[in-house]
């Protein structure tokens, strides 16, 4: 019995050394990271770092990060931000935001409310500290732009993971519902003020892995695969699948294939977005019936969105400048 007590004690005295040497590494590294970031474009405050959770679990606590970066225009601010790790699988992390951030853009603000936002990340084990997979997991998300816009969702599930037979590949999954906007989505008689669902899956090529080395080998997009793209606004579905490549300047190149169901609502929603004026309408309209007709359904429409020598078109009509990669 006594030999048992003396083990157990063994035991707790090195299992509370472990913690409180991890503990001290971790506020050590994270507090170095910070100040590390004066030296570069991005600049890096906090106005405490503390670490708890003795004897299982490592819980970071950052008071006050507040992430801007000089060259892009991109800044982060919120009141805390918090990473949990249990000490027997520190690759695996979970962090949780609070309800009320803040995203500078070069052209505006947005502030983000939640009722809950947490997110995970599993590393492989190793010295790379590659990512494995990744998810995040918000609801009732409110975005609002000093522009002037705000958006809204019930849940947004946001989901990374490796691809298992592409190198550098990653497989980003979106889901988002109940989707509002002050943006034109209730400019129309003919469709709900919500959309009742927003799903992606993609596939996301990258020129270097996800892993500690990413301030070196800046990691860019190579590729996008849409294997399924959905929408259902009331009874207007829009379905899409493609691929898209940068051509030699950066701008997009490729193809996307939609498929609209009860396509004559979608004319108004081109409408009230911007993307062709209201004397446009009924050309547009007449355009699309055409389309629509040299199918079996006149009521689905298939149409190309298409990336082309800088340029994009959804079917017959000019959109506008191809977006860029980089």
């Amino acid at each position: 019995m006594r030999a048992l007590l003396i083990v157990v004690l063994v035991v707790s005295a090195l299992w509370a050394g472990y913690w409180v040497v991890g503990s001290q590494a971790m506020e050590r590294g994270v507090t170095g990271w910070f100040a590390a970031q004066d030296r570069g474009p991005l600049t890096a405050e906090q106005q405490g770092i503390t670490v708890a959770g003795f004897p299982n679990r490592f819980d970071l606590t950052v008071t006050e990060p507040r992430l801007s970066n000089a060259e892009t225009g991109f800044g982060w601010q919120a009141p805390f931000a918090q990473v949990f790790m249990m000490t027997w699988k520190p690759w695996h992390i979970i962090a949780t935001l609070p309800t009320e951030q803040t995203i500078s853009l070069p052209l505006q603000d947005l502030a983000i409310t939640s009722a809950n936002f947490q997110a995970s990340a599993v590393l492989v084990p190793g010295t790379d500290l590659t990512l494995d997979r990744s998810a995040v997991a918000v609801d009732t998300l409110a975005l609002r732009s000093s522009a002037g816009w705000d958006m809204a969702a019930a849940t947004l599930r946001l989901g990374l993971r490796r691809a298992v037979d592409r190198a550098n590949a990653q497989e980003l999954a979106l889901e988002m519902t109940t989707v509002s906007s002050s943006a034109g989505l209730s400019s129309t008689e003919d469709l709900p003020e919500q959309i009742d669902l927003i799903r992606i899956d993609s596939l996301l090529g990258l020129s270097a892995p996800l892993d500690r080395h990413m301030g070196q080998t800046a990691p860019t997009l190579q590729d996008i695969t849409l294997r399924e793209g959905l929408i259902r606004w009331g009874d207007m579905v829009l379905s899409a699948s493609g691929s898209v490549t940068p051509a030699t300047d950066g701008t997009a190149e490729g193809r996307i294939d939609l498929r609209v169901e009860n396509w004559r609502k979608l004319v108004p929603v081109l409408v009230a977005t911007g993307l062709i004026g209201p004397q446009q309408s009924q050309t547009v309209t007449r355009a699309l019936e055409i389309l629509a007709q040299q199918g079996d359904d006149p009521n689905v429409l298939p149409l190309p969105l298409t990336f082309q020598n800088g340029w994009m078109s959804l079917g017959p009509l000019p959109l506008g400048p191809a977006p860029r990669f980089y």
